[in-house]
């Protein structure tokens, strides 16, 4: 049974959105990134800025069109593991759990695929296929449940073994199951909660929400208006939500005060590591560039910006010590992108290295040591389509390790890699 929400909650948050203002000072210092002198010369010895071991990595998981492979880690060899039919288009990133690879596509379903059997577990429609969906998600396991939401804003919980579908829920607010105009984002699972951020309409007055439901039975606990729909991917860690809707909104999940709020004229998706936030964002009154900013995660004060090019919004990540973020240098072409990949230091923002010589299609991914990307090696040896496809990467220099061209010029996802010590994907992956 759904339960309504409060009312006095819903009234003390939207009060406290309104009448926050921003504290913090968006002006001062800006690290120029794309100036390559000031790329510093490799220092003989040991110069490594992270730690991780690359020997830890195993595979990785990415597609190519309507194919899904897993690459090696250490070769950039891939295999092939499954194939959908013709047109059907995978959406979101990969989820890795229990040996599977479990993954979304556009006829409104979701599908689990043993890598090492090359075969289709299950596959189960969010209610009903359909060949037009828009919006059907990555999907989140947790616990021995997937989680996902279909292009119709019905989410749903499915066994993972068996693709049996446990509960749904629909963010449409006249319970509708099939209207094409409702949508959600990725659930994110936290604590006995699920929690789902539901755009506001697209042709009609539609707010956005904040569904808050119970884990085990989909049942609504509360639902909340929000002042913009999210522009990002939320974080949740130790009971604070980082709530990217245009400005950055800290906000405790238990009372849903606000605890600091970051104007900004558009917000990226946020990350959360040792006591620090850090995200790209559009400065207020600035829909044309970029900064990365680092703030204080507990006050939301300001300790450092760097200038990030023009107005696509990255997700950076932060590896003890190191941010490593995208730098975006767009072409003449409308909407065309040229992302450059960077690291700086958490501390200060100082710059570690800078590649002008790579550009990459997608936010960092970093998985003990290296990182991995979609893009092109500006200055590899041969023709161009020899340069273009999936790399790995030394995340201490820079350096491109490996690139394999099969992947150049088709669509794929952002691959997820699976070492012995976890499964590592960009900033805005919320699997295990």
């Amino acid at each position: 049974m759904k339960t309504s929400f409060s009312s006095k909650i819903i009234v003390l948050l939207l009060v406290s959105l309104m009448g926050v203002q921003c504290s913090k000072d968006t002006d001062g210092p800006i690290t120029d990134l794309e100036n390559p002198d000031q790329v510093p010369d490799p220092v003989p010895g040991d110069t490594r800025i992270v730690s991780g071991n690359p020997a830890l990595n195993t595979f990785l998981i990415t597609s190519n069109d309507e194919s899904m492979y897993t690459v090696d880690a250490q070769t950039g060899q891939e295999q092939i593991i499954y194939t959908f039919p013709d047109l059907t288009d995978i959406e979101g990133l990969p989820e890795y759990d229990n040996g599977r690879i479990v993954v979304a596509t556009d006829d409104n379903a979701v599908n689990a695929i043993d890598p090492n059997g090359n075969a289709l577990v299950w596959d189960t429609p969010i209610l009903e296929y359909d060949f037009n969906s828009l919006g059907v998600t990555e999907p989140v396991c947790v616990d021995g449940v997937c989680y996902a939401v279909g292009g119709t804003g019905v989410v749903v919980a499915m066994d993972e073994d068996s693709g049996t579908i446990k509960w749904y829920y629909t963010v449409n607010l006249e319970g509708e199951l099939d209207d094409v105009l409702s949508e959600a984002s990725t659930p994110i699972v936290y604590g006995d909660k699920v929690y789902i951020f539901s755009d506001e309409g697209f042709i009609s007055d539609l707010l956005p929400y904040l569904h808050i439901l119970d884990k085990e039975t989909g049942s609504l606990l509360q639902r909340v208006t929000l002042p913009y729909e999210i522009t990002g991917t939320p974080v949740l860690e130790d009971d604070i939500l980082y709530l990217p809707a245009k400005n950055l909104y800290a906000i405790d999940v238990n009372t849903l005060e606000i605890l600091w709020q970051f104007d900004a004229e558009a917000m990226g998706t946020p990350f959360f590591a040792s006591g620090r936030i850090v995200f790209q964002a559009s400065p207020p009154n600035d829909s044309i560039s970029s900064r990365l900013y680092c703030l204080d995660a507990a006050t939301g004060g300001l300790q450092w910006q760097i200038d990030t090019g023009a107005d696509f919004l990255w997700s950076p990540l932060i590896i003890e010590n190191v941010v490593f973020g995208i730098y975006d240098r767009p072409s003449g072409f409308v909407f065309d992108r040229s992302g450059r990949p960077f690291a700086v230091t958490l501390s200060d923002g100082e710059q570690l290295w800078y590649r002008d010589n790579v550009s990459v299609d997608h936010s960092p991914v970093y998985a003990n040591g290296r990182l991995f990307f979609h893009g092109h090696d500006i200055d590899g040896n041969g023709d161009v389509d020899d340069n273009v496809g999936l790399m790995g990467m030394d995340a201490n220099t820079g350096a491109v390790l490996w690139l394999n061209n099969s992947f150049r010029y088709q669509r794929s996802l952002p691959p997820l890699a699976i070492a012995q010590n976890g499964v590592f994907g960009p900033s805005y992956y919320r699997g295990n």
